[in-house]
């Protein structure tokens, strides 16, 4: 009976130890190495000096084609409002946008009075336009990444600035 114990826990010892697994590497699209115990084309096998333990792994997130689930910026101006007439002798506006979904690190706004930049590209969609003159303005905001490129632009908006005259005499 002892030596029936002692055969099969010799057994289960051997069925215990890994088979001589074959390791695979390969350079991904990044230049980093990859290892795996499935061959892909150009992988070349690793030698190793001592057998190897490798848990298993989904690595379907290495594949080129996971791609980055591109975001879609929008671009509004919430005040002044679509056709607003704004009474302000002085001819300062303020002007405010909002960006969904909120933008991250690096992103800018910019705003167009009339077609053109009223400043530099700024983290804030907070605009003061100041010495406007009586009339029809037409302003719209855009959206720049943190590499320059526009992700997005406002609906062009147009208000009415009114300002009181002194009565002619």
């Amino acid at each position: 009976m002892k030596w029936t114990i002692k055969s099969l826990c010799f057994l289960l010892m051997l069925t215990a130890l890994p088979n001589e697994a074959k390791i695979y590497r390969w350079k991904d699209k990044n230049g980093n190495w990859v290892y795996s115990d499935t061959p892909k084309k150009g992988a070349q096998q690793v030698k190793l000096n001592k057998p190897l333990v490798m848990p298993s792994i989904n690595t379907e997130h290495l594949n080129a084609n996971n791609t980055k689930k591109t975001i879609s910026y929008q671009a509004n101006i919430t005040s002044p409002s679509h056709e607003q007439t704004i009474r302000e002798n002085t001819g300062t506006v303020y002007v405010t946008g909002q960006v969904m979904p909120s933008f991250q690190r690096g992103f800018t706004v910019q705003l167009f009075h009339n077609g053109t930049a009223t400043g530099e590209r700024q983290s804030s969609t907070s605009f003061v336009l100041k010495a406007l003159s009586r009339g029809e303005h037409k302003i719209q905001m855009a959206v720049f990444n943190p590499q320059g490129k526009k992700v997005a632009t406002s609906q062009e908006s147009i208000f009415f600035l009114h300002k009181a005259r002194v009565g002619n005499r």
